[in-house]
């Protein structure tokens, strides 16, 4: 339905419109003043749309460093096999591909899992460490929560709503790597002879 990310503080939303009911006009989602979200929408005709113009964006920013909250077993496993439907190959269009310990890695790119941080170095209990719960305890404000159940509904009924709820995970992920997660792991890295995702993922 959705996809929603930052770049350097500037949020982008890309829709399908074969589900969402309406175009979104761009819009600000800021929980905290310290945490701006200002997103330009894509308003993409259908699925495969959405998925180049994600792969087109990266193909453009040429990004040294994907963040992403559990994506090397959710988010990137997802849009992999929604490109293969269309017949899109991640690994052509955009240069990650799975390795053998499930993830996803590519060479110009470090990807950066922050639930790798969360689950070695947070010292949140085994029960807080969903993005939501991290958000509370880390970045101290209450994101959106929806049930997964209303989403398809809220396309349709309230598309605002869940473009705000989309978002938020894109604003909790980023300002979660940024103050918590970026020095960490890059400091470790002068002191430890691996690629800064390497680093991330030992130990876990």
């Amino acid at each position: 339905m959705m996809i929603s990310y930052m770049i350097d503080t500037q949020g982008y939303l890309i829709i399908n419109r074969e589900i969402i009911s309406q175009d979104i006009d761009d819009f600000e989602y800021t929980p905290k003043k310290e945490y701006p979200g200002h997103f330009h929408v894509f308003n993409e005709l259908n699925e495969f749309e959405l998925i180049k113009r994600f792969f087109n964006h990266i193909i453009d920013v040429k990004p040294h460093i994907l963040v992403t909250y559990n994506g090397d077993l959710f988010d990137m496993p997802f849009v992999e096999q929604r490109a293969q439907f269309y017949g899109l190959n991640m690994f052509n269009e955009i240069g990650f591909r799975k390795d053998s310990q499930d993830c996803y890695l590519s060479r110009p790119c470090v990807h950066m899992d922050c639930i790798k941080w969360v689950k070695r170095d947070s010292y949140l209990p085994v029960g807080s460490h969903g993005l939501k719960a991290v958000t509370k305890a880390k970045l101290r404000y209450n994101p959106i929560e929806i049930d997964p159940e209303d989403m398809c509904r809220l396309a349709v009924e309230q598309p605002q709503t869940l473009s705000n709820y989309s978002v938020s995970d894109a604003v909790a992920t980023y300002y979660l790597y940024m103050k918590y997660v970026h020095t960490f792991i890059f400091a470790l890295g002068t002191i430890i002879p691996m690629r800064p995702d390497e680093v991330l993922r030992k130990g876990n």
